[in-house]
Formats: C-alpha cells, structure tokens, sequence
C-alpha cells in the first residue's frame, strides 16, 4: 500500500458534537461535484477555493454555443459580449447588496491589482490649482495608514505614499478615529500650503489567524470625523470567502473594496475593486493609461483626454477586460447559489467545523509530560462568525516544549494527501504579534538573511511562522476529523517505557554534568582526587555569580564530575 494512503494504526476519536449549522450534506454533495477530492483532505481554503464540476460543464457549454467578441467593438459578437459583462457587473453588486447607482465594480486579476489601481491613484493626484498649466500643478501628499493584520500586498502602497504608518491594533486604530481633526493637521502646516489626501487601509479578517475585524464601524467613524480628506480601503478577499458582505448602507460602506472571487468560487481567476460612486473621483489621477479609457490621445504630441464617464470601470479597466472571465463567473455565482443556496448557510457551516477542530487540536496532549501539543494563534472567538473566520492556525511542540518545524508538519500532512499551508503567510505584522518575535529580533533575522519561503522555520529556538488549517463551503466532518488523527499519530508523544525514561534521565544528568563543569571552570577553583580526577570540593572566587554558582552546590550533592 502506497505510504500516502496508509491507514491510521490507532482508534479514530469519537467524532465532537458540532454546533448548529453545519450541513450535512455536503458529504453527499462532494461526491458528484468535486471529483478532485477523491482522497484528498483539503485545507487551504483561504488560499482558493475549489470548483465544481457543474460550473466547468456550464461554462463550456456557453462558450461552445455562443460567439463572443472583443467588447470594445461594435459587431454583434462584441455586443453580445459587452452585455454579458454589463450583466455580471451587477450580479456582483447584487451579490453583495450593493446599489448599483451607488457602486461600480472594476474587474482586474485580483485583489492585489485592485490595491494597486487605488494606491496609484493616490500616489498621482494632483492640486485643484485651475488657473494653472498642467506641468505647474503641485501634487497631493499621499499620507497611508493600515493596521498590523494587513496582507503585503495591502502594506505595498506605502513604497508610493509619501508619509505611512502602522497601526499596532484595534485600539490604536479607535483612538485615532476618535481624535479631535485638528491633531492629524498637527505638524502638517509647517509644509506650507501643500495639502494631503489620505488613506486608511485594513482586512475584513486577517489572513493569518482568521480573526474578524470592524467594517462600518471605521470606514462610517473615518468618513464622519476626516470627511475627504481621508478615504477607507477594505480588504474583503479573506471574509467574503465563506461570509456575507453587505453593502447596502453605502454612507456606512467603505470607499474602496477589493476581492478575489477563485477564493470564493475556485474559478475564474479574477478579482474586483469596488467603487463608491461618491468616492471616485479620487481615482481620476493615475499617470498611467491603457486602451479604452482614453476619449482623446495624440501619439506624437503630449495631447490626452480621458474617459471620466459616469462609470468608474470606464477609466479604470486598462485595455480589454477579461471578458471571458467575467462571463464565466456570471456561471461561478450561479452555481454557487444553486449549491449552496447563500454565505449566510456557508458562514455556519465552516463555523461549526472551525469550531471543532480548534477544539479537538487544543485538547491534544502528549501524554508522556502533559504538555499542549498545538498553539493556536487568534484572539477571535471559534464558532462566532462575527469574530472569526474557518481559519486555525497554529505551531506543534514536541513533549519538552520545544518547536516542531512547520515545513516538516506540512511535508508529512502532504504524504497523506493533507493539504495546509505553513509559512509566514504573506503577513507579516501576524507572525510577529502571535509568534511574539519582537522588532530587533526580527530585523536581526532579516540582515542574517532569512528570507520569505526559505527552509529556517525555527530560529532561536523560536517558529518564525505557522501552519494554516482553512476550510470552504465544500470542507466536511471528515476532513476535521482525518487531519485531527494524522496529528494526533505523528506528534503526540506516547507514555514513556522504563528503558526510555532511563534514557531520558542519562540525557538530562549528562546536561548537569556539563552545566557544572562550566560554572566551575568560570568560577571555581577545584579541589580533585589526584587518584580517581573526581571532584572533592569546589572553592569559589569573589567574582562568582551566585545565581550560577549556589544551583551547583546542591547539584554537587547528587552529580559526580571529572574537571580537567
């Protein structure tokens, strides 16, 4: 039998009971539409995830049926699919009770192009100084703020703001929410009559430990106490995953949204940026410009006009949109609903199985010391949708409490057909708050070389990173329960023979051993048989360091050494 398909050599534990929503029927679901998970346990969900079958059957019936041109002509073929597209638009905003009078959706390859369209924007505009040329106009001082539990690629638009700060938590993000305007003008009048346009930045959940944050609550308090001079991004790709996101409320909504939906539906690969219509003006200042979003363009002279229509996708979606992409998720959000009726079913289906498997994980123990085998990693509560995503992240420690490596845990999860993440996970304000690496230490590890994706996962005895556990709309009770027993087999320590704890107690008097022989040597003058070398008495200097020496005296009672 292939090592991949082993079977577990000890008693399965009796499965938990799970709280109210999960559904059942996944499990008979699975068989027909996922195909692919024959076999498989799949918990990378936060990563993508996975399509159903019906979905690739729907679309390429559409495809194989239907001619489809470039949108950005006026033959039938392109009409046909410039209406497509138009109708996926606001089946996306629809989907996330958006008013489409109100919101714009702009199609790109992911949640990261959508940051960058923003920041880019940001980073080029310029002064309302009408009376001037074009090329004396003074740019805007592009000031970014974000919180801790950002993705890179939402830290990546400090490279273009001019001035950037980190939010340490929630409530350095509430306190400057709630002070007085005339504090964040502090220190900005000394810049002359230059003015500043902001942004503030943070995920609906953070990537690494899953755990939820506020939505309304900043970008309402932000739009309220900064007016426009500040602007709210707000990183749905997480959250919208596997829970609702509700728009309707747009003076409460924030002003920029951006998403990936192969993490919602596993296909297309395409992402969006949605746009608050009051809000898009801001976006009319990037320096680059791509086919269709210009009405005027002169190739030898330095003439340009460009489309600021009604619609922000307009002047936002550089050349061809991926049309054929955005016809097919028009499919994707189709069969989703018909498979899992809404995010509201999906959101306590993975609750319940978070749940149970932070639960089982933290009641492993190894049962030769006693000790926790898992740390999970949130400050969220599991089974609470508002609080907490299907997200567990975590590090094993062996029976003495030092670190297992997690690159080692997801090589061997991989040779049971096991799929979770392990790594830094593209977040890093989380690994250093969970594996309490603090700010030296890390930039100490930095300028010794590590690297993001290298192999050191532990370095001074500290993980430096995590495993990542994440489940989706399709993830079952038996997915928890396989990846429970394959930790459970692998990295609980069984109780202890008696030839294995003699072994164990040679290995911690051989550490005495040592341990004395070195403060003995630093401190001590030794008195030793001249016959046997072993040690008589130990005389110790002024300069002894008591707390080193007086643990000698008493191990001297019981361990018998030989200082050469």
């Amino acid at each position: 039998m292939s090592p991949s398909f082993r079977s577990l050599s000890f008693k399965r534990r009796k499965a938990p009971k799970l709280n109210p929503g999960y559904n059942p029927n996944i499990e008979k679901l699975r068989i027909k539409e996922y195909p692919q998970l024959k076999e498989q346990t799949y918990l990378d969900h936060s990563g993508t995830t996975l399509y159903a079958e019906s979905l690739l059957t729907s679309i390429s019936a559409d495809l194989r049926e239907n001619l489809y041109g470039n949108p950005h002509s006026q033959n039938p073929s392109s009409k046909l699919s410039a209406a497509k597209v138009t109708a996926v638009r606001l089946q996306v905003l629809s989907l996330f009770k958006a008013d489409p009078a109100k919101y714009d959706v702009v199609f790109c390859a992911n949640t990261t192009a959508g940051v960058k369209l923003v920041a880019d924007a940001f980073a080029g505009h310029e002064r309302e100084d009408n009376d001037k040329k074009e090329e004396e106009k003074k740019r805007k001082k592009f000031k970014y703020r974000y919180h801790k539990d950002c993705h890179t690629s939402l830290i990546g638009p400090r490279g273009l703001a001019d001035s950037a700060e980190c939010f340490s938590g929630d409530e350095e993000v509430e306190a400057w929410l709630d002070s007085p305007e005339e504090e964040e003008q502090e220190g900005e009048e000394e810049e002359g009559d230059e003015e500043t346009l902001g942004l503030f930045a943070w995920p609906g959940q953070s990537n690494f430990s899953g755990r939820r944050l506020p939505i309304q609550a900043w970008s309402s308090k932000l739009r309220e106490k900064r007016g426009r001079k500040y602007y709210s991004l707000f990183d749905a790709a997480a959250l919208v995953m596997t829970s609702p996101l509700d728009l309707s409320d747009a003076d409460a909504s924030p002003d920029f949204i951006v998403c990936s939906f192969y993490k919602m539906f596993g296909y297309p690969d395409l992402g969006a940026l949605i746009v608050r219509r009051e809000s898009s003006e801001v976006l009319q200042h990037r320096k680059y410009f791509g086919g269709g979003t210009v009405g005027q363009l002169m190739a030898s002279m330095d003439h340009i006009k460009r489309w600021y229509a009604k619609d922000p996708h307009e002047h936002l979606e550089d050349g061809t949109c991926a049309f054929h992409s955005i016809i097919a998720l028009g499919h994707a959000m189709d069969t989703h609903k018909r498979l899992y009726d809404s995010f509201e079913r999906i959101s306590a289906h993975t609750a319940a199985l978070a749940a149970a498997m932070a639960s089982m994980l933290g009641d492993l123990t190894h049962r030769s010391t006693g000790r926790k085998l898992a740390e999970i990693y949130t400050e969220g509560k599991f089974g609470d949708p508002k609080q907490q995503g299907p997200v567990i992240t975590f590090n094993l420690r062996d029976s003495r409490g030092e670190p297992i490596s997690y690159l080692a845990v997801e090589e061997a999860a991989g040779a049971r057909n096991i799929h979770i993440r392990s790594g830094g996970h593209c977040n890093p304000g989380g690994v250093q708050h969970y594996c309490r690496i603090p700010q030296a230490e890390m930039k100490a590890m930095f300028d010794d070389g590590k690297m993001c994706g290298d192999e050191r996962d532990v370095i001074n005895g500290r993980h430096i990173g995590a495993l990542r556990a994440s489940l989706g709309a399709m993830s079952t009770l038996e997915d928890v329960l396989t990846f429970v027993d394959f930790v459970r087999e692998e990295y609980v320590s069984k109780p202890l023979s008696l030839e294995e704890k003699r072994r164990l107690l040679l290995q911690e008097r051989k550490k005495d051993v040592e341990e004395v022989k070195r403060v003995m040597k630093k401190y001590g003058t030794v008195l030793s048989s001249s016959r046997t070398g072993k040690t008589l008495l130990c005389f110790w200097t002024d300069s002894v360091n008591l707390d080193e020496a007086l643990p000698i005296n008493n191990r001297l009672a019981t361990t018998t050494v030989s200082v050469s």
